[in-house]
This record gives structure tokens, C-alpha cells and sequence, in this order.
């Protein structure tokens, strides 16, 4: 007998879904079973992903800081897959800069697409979802979300606020069956970083060298397995398997933001 997928019969909304997380979060979906529609500012990269991925996906352009963008969205799902079952809120934009450094228009952007956008993709979905009598929204924060840093004043704000905005909404949709979960990941498209160093350097290796330092991981492990861990926890939390779990914070990073090891100590 064929095993059944883990989201099979589900169709899942995914931002940002171009490149990095996105993409790979729409391939794991795909191959569970999920119909998904792709939505990037990206329309090239998004449409070869969509096309790569087969009958089950489709792209749609999706400026995630727009109302009118979001509806397109919902009713692409709706038009071509019949109905809506999931959002995974990811897109999301960067800034590495001092506090001194950050402008009010720049600290208003990153805000605007990583917290604002979200917020605007919630309240598009509450109905198509009421009209499938339940579903689940995965907000993808950050481990910036939970801990502080310098350099990414805007960014860690925008990420602790979608938190906020996780718990509270999925306290006022809980009752239409409608669960709310935010993924806080170490590993997630370290080259969104690489435009602020000098000389625009491949950083997709670093995720993976912090996280050995606790996890022994075997030699040769490709980094992309470390984005791969946080879709398969957005997979969890889009399939009926989560049913009790709602307005929680799911930390992916190996034990990072735990604490310090400190050598000389037992234990280390």
C-alpha cells in the first residue's frame, strides 16, 4: 500500500519562495504532497522554481508589502488548487548596519516587509481558510528574534515583533480552528548577508561551521541540509501532525541560543 504524504489534499501559500528557504520549503511541501503556490517579487527565479517543481506549484507575483498583492495570492490558490490550507510567511530583507547607521526610511523598510508583510498575509488568508474550516500559518522569525546582536537593530526588531504577532493572532484564530506557529532558525539564506562584507563573499558554509561547534555533525554535510531541517519543521507544523500546537516558537539552530560552552568546565 502506498504511504500516504504528510500533506497530502493541502494547498500552501509560500513567500518569498524564489530562492534560499523559500525554494526549498516549496520542494519538501511538493514532495509530501501539497499543491503550492509560489510568491516572489522575483517573477524569473520564482517561475523557474515553479516550472522545476511541476503541475503541483505554481508562481504568482507577490510584493508581500501590498493588500492587493496578498488577494492575487489567495485567489490563485483558490482559482487553480480549489481552496487554501497553509501560509508560511518568508520573505523577508536584511540590513547589517549600527544603530547610528540606520536611517528611519531603512529601519522603516526592513520592518515594513519582514513584520508588515506577515501581518498583511494573515489577514488575507483568514477567510479562504475559514472556508476550509481550519488551517495553519508558519511565520518564519529568527533566532535574531529571541536574542539580541549588534548590527541588526531593524532586522531583530522586525523578527521579535512577528513573534508578538504570531502569539496574538493565533490566540484570535484559534477559534476557527486556525493554528499560528513562528520557526526561529539560525540557518537560513546566509547570503543575504554577503552584500554587506567587502567584496560580496560566499557565506552559505557559515551556518554550518557554527552549528558543528555544538552538533557533531559528519564531515561533508552539505549547508543546504541546515534548511532542509527548518522546512521539514515547517512540514511538521503545516500537517495535521500539529494539531495541539499553536502560537509556540519552533527554534532551529542546534542549540545555539541555549548558552556558552565554557571550556575547562565538566561537561564541555
Amino acid at each position: 500500500m502506498p504511504r500516504m504524504s504528510r500533506l497530502d489534499g493541502k494547498v500552501a501559500l509560500i513567500s518569498g519562495a524564489a530562492g534560499g528557504t523559500g525554494a526549498v520549503l516549496s520542494r519538501v511541501f511538493v514532495e509530501e504532497g501539497a499543491r503550492v503556490v509560489l510568491g516572489d517579487v522575483r517573477s524569473e527565479e520564482g517561475a523557474a522554481v515553479a516550472t522545476e517543481l511541476g503541475p503541483a506549484a505554481a508562481f504568482v507575483e507577490l510584493d508581500v508589502t501590498r493588500p492587493e498583492s496578498w488577494s492575487a495570492a489567495t485567489r490563485e490558490a483558490e482559482d487553480r488548487f480549489g481552496g487554501l490550507d497553509v501560509l508560511v510567511n518568508n520573505a523577508a530583507v536584511l540590513l547589517l548596519a549600527s544603530i547610528e547607521d540606520t536611517s528611519p526610511e531603512e529601519f522603516e523598510r526592513i520592518v515594513r516587509v519582514n513584520q508588515m508583510g506577515p501581518f498583511l498575509g494573515i489577514r488575507a488568508v483568514v477567510e479562504p481558510m475559514k472556508r476550509r474550516g481550519e488551517g495553519s500559518i508558519v511565520n518564519i522569525a529568527s533566532t535574531d528574534g529571541i536574542k539580541g546582536m549588534n548590527g541588526v537593530a531593524a532586522y531583530a526588531s522586525s523578527k521579535w515583533g512577528l513573534r508578538g504577532l504570531t502569539k496574538s493572532t493565533a490566540m484570535e484564530l484559534g477559534k476557527h480552528r486556525i493554528r499560528v506557529n513562528a520557526i526561529c532558525p539560525e540557518a537560513g539564506n546566509p547570503n543575504m548577508s554577503a552584500p554587506f562584507f567587502p567584496g560580496n563573499p560566499d557565506l552559505s558554509e557559515v551556518p554550518h561551521q557554527m552549528m558543528q561547534a555544538i552538533l557533531k555533525s559528519p564531515e561533508g554535510v552539505e549547508p543546504a541540509s541546515r534548511i532542509r531541517d527548518v522546512a521539514h519543521v515547517a512540514l511538521f507544523l503545516a500537517s495535521d501532525e500539529s494539531r495541539s500546537c499553536t502560537a509556540a516558537d519552533f527554534v532551529v539552530d542546534a542549540g545555539l541560543t541555549a548558552g556558552h560552552i565554557q571550556p575547562g568546565v565538566p561537561g564541555a
